[in-house]
C-alpha cells in the first residue's frame, strides 16, 4: 500500500526531499531503490557501533581474574575498572557525530534528567564547551568526571528513543499537505486512524537489510506483536534489539 508514497517521495528534487529526511530515508529503504546515507541509516549506525563497543568490552573482560584478585571488591568495579575512558580525549571529527549535533537526539528529555540531573540543551552546551576542535580531532580541554560520564553514556547506551517516531512522521506529512493537494493518490493518508500509517511505515522497514560501514550487515524485521527488531551482528556476535515497539490500543 506504500509503494505509491513511496514512489512520490523517491521521485520529490532533493532541495524539497530535505526537508523531509526521515519520510526520505524510510521511501528509500522501503522501495529497496540503493544504499540509504540518510538519518536512518545514520541512527542504525550509531546503535550498530553502541553495541560494538559493547561487544568489544566484554570480549576483554576476565571473569575469572576478577574472581581470584583482591581488588576491585566486586563485580562492578571490576567492569567499571576496565572502561577506557581515554578514548574521550580526543574523538576523530568524523566520530564526533556520535555526540553531537545527531547523536545527543537519540535520547530523551528525560534519559538526560535521570542520568546526569541535566536537561538535553544543557548537556549539549558542557560538550560543547568541554571540546575544542583541532583540525581533524576534537580535543577535550579540561578533564571531568561527568564530561566522561556523558560522553561514555551517549556512546554505549541502549535506553535510547525509538528508531522514527509518529511525531515525527506525522510533521513531514503535514509539510507535504501544505504544498500538495490531499486529494492526491499518494497523500491519501490524512484520512487514515491516528496511528494508522506509522504502524504502515514500521511495516515497511521488514525485512530490510542495512550495510554498515565496517560493510557489517543488520536485518530489520517484525516481531510476531508488530515491533521493529533489528538483528545487529558486532565482532560478528548476534544482537537482537528492539528498535521501534508498537502499542495496541
Amino acid at each position: 500500500m506504500l509503494k505509491p508514497f513511496f514512489h512520490f517521495i523517491n521521485s520529490l528534487d532533493s532541495e524539497l526531499s530535505i526537508t523531509i529526511p526521515v519520510l526520505r530515508d524510510l521511501a528509500a529503504l522501503g522501495s529497496q531503490i540503493g544504499k540509504s546515507d540518510g538519518i536512518i541509516k545514520r541512527r542504525l549506525e550509531r546503535r550498530y557501533f553502541s553495541l560494538c563497543r559493547l561487544q568489544n568490552e566484554l570480549s576483554r573482560l576476565n571473569l575469572k581474574k576478577a574472581a581470584t584478585d583482591n581488588a576491585p571488591t566486586s563485580l562492578e568495579d571490576y567492569v567499571f575498572s576496565q572502561i577506557d575512558f581515554s578514548r574521550y580525549r580526543e574523538i576523530p571529527r568524523d566520530y564526533f557525530g556520535f555526540f553531537l549535533p545527531e547523536g545527543i537526539t537519540d535520547f530523551s528529555e528525560a534519559f538526560f534528567v535521570k542520568n546526569f540531573r541535566l536537561g538535553k540543551n544543557e548537556v549539549q552546551a558542557l560538550i560543547e564547551k568541554s571540546y575544542q576542535k583541532v583540525q581533524d580531532i576534537y580535543k577535550i580541554k579540561q578533564e571531568s568526571p561527568l564530561i566522561l560520564s556523558i560522553m561514555r553514556t551517549l556512546e554505549t547506551s541502549l535506553e535510547d528513543l525509538p528508531l522514527f517516531t509518529a511525531e515525527e512522521t506525522e510533521n513531514e506529512l503535514n509539510k507535504l499537505s501544505r504544498l500538495y493537494s490531499r486529494d492526491s493518490s499518494c497523500l491519501s493518508f490524512w484520512e487514515r486512524p491516528k496511528g494508522e500509517f506509522y504502524t504502515m511505515l514500521v511495516s515497511a522497514m521488514d525485512n530490510v537489510v542495512i550495510t554498515h560501514n565496517d560493510s557489517m550487515k543488520t536485518k530489520l524485521f517484525i516481531s510476531a506483536g508488530g515491533d521493529l527488531m533489528g538483528t545487529f551482528r558486532p565482532g560478528d556476535k548476534p544482537w537482537t534489539r528492539k528498535l521501534i515497539a508498537v502499542k495496541s490500543d
